[in-house]
């Protein structure tokens, strides 16, 4: 019996540290930029850093925000040498 709550007990640790790990990884690639967005589907950051907006429906919204200074959340994958956010969330800065 008590190596039953052993085993137990030691996989039930195994799957925390999975969720854990995987939690990790998740956030890593999280980002909030601050930038305008172009006519050109693009955010033009505060560092110049150029970001294609990715082509999703919250990126759908976004892009008509041409002119607009905007924070966005997302990830950030990189294709052919572009720097391409999913957006997950934004908002419009009010200056």
């Amino acid at each position: 019996m008590k190596t039953n709550k052993k085993f137990l007990f030691v996989g039930f640790l195994a799957i925390l540290m999975i969720a854990w790990l995987s939690g990790l990884a998740i956030s890593q690639n999280r980002v909030v930029i601050i930038g305008t967005v172009n006519a050109d589907l693009q955010i033009i950051a505060d560092n110049d850093q150029v970001y294609e907006i990715g082509d999703t429906e919250k990126g759908e919204e976004l892009s008509g925000l041409v002119d607009e200074k905007v924070k966005v959340t997302g990830t950030v994958e990189e294709y052919d040498g572009a720097k391409v956010i999913t957006v997950t969330s934004y908002e419009v800065i009010k200056e």
